[in-house]
Parts: C-alpha cells; sequence; structure tokens
C-alpha cells in the first residue's frame, strides 16, 4: 500500500514530466563552484551552458541521493560506473590499449 507521502511524490513526478512546459536539459559535463550563499553548477552540453543554483541543504541532499540512485543501479547491474574522472585517466596512461 503506498502512503500519502508517496502518492503525493508520484503524483507531482508524473505531473511534471507529462507537462509539455517542463523545460528538459542534457548535459555531458559539468563546472563546480561554492558561493557565499549556495552551490552552483553550470552544466555543460555542446555550446549552451545552463546554470544551476542551490542552497546548500538541497545540494548535500541532491549529492546523497544521486549517489544512492548510482550505487543501487551498480548493484543491481553488476557493473561499476565509470566516471569522468576515471576516463580520463584511462585515457591520459598512453598506449594503445
Amino acid at each position: 500500500m503506498v502512503d500519502a507521502a508517496q502518492k503525493s511524490f508520484d503524483e507531482q513526478l508524473k505531473e511534471i514530466l507529462g507537462s509539455p512546459d517542463t523545460e528538459r536539459i542534457y548535459a555531458n559535463g559539468f563546472i563546480l563552484t561554492i558561493g557565499a550563499g549556495d552551490i552552483v553548477i553550470a552544466l555543460k552540453h555542446s555550446e549552451k551552458p545552463f546554470i544551476l543554483n542551490l542552497s546548500y541543504t538541497v545540494a548535500k541532499t541532491l549529492a546523497i541521493k544521486l549517489g544512492a540512485m548510482v550505487s543501487q543501479l551498480e548493484e543491481k547491474t553488476g557493473n561499476t560506473i565509470m566516471t569522468t574522472d576515471d576516463i580520463t585517466k584511462a585515457l591520459s596512461e598512453g598506449g594503445d590499449k
């Protein structure tokens, strides 16, 4: 049985995903910085950047929840997702592997 809070979350998500007014952003890179009052995330995709400002509280919560989701994916698939740092390191080690 789904409790009221979860149902509300599911309804909100369905509404957001189904709305033609919801702007969708794809990013294949990012730059992070910290300000006096928030975290700044510059999302990069080709030539069009997007800036996302998050409060420290929301940024920490997002980091924890994203980490948990990726860990769950890795556990269920048996695959370790490489980070961009992993890929950069492997490519910089040279040689034709």
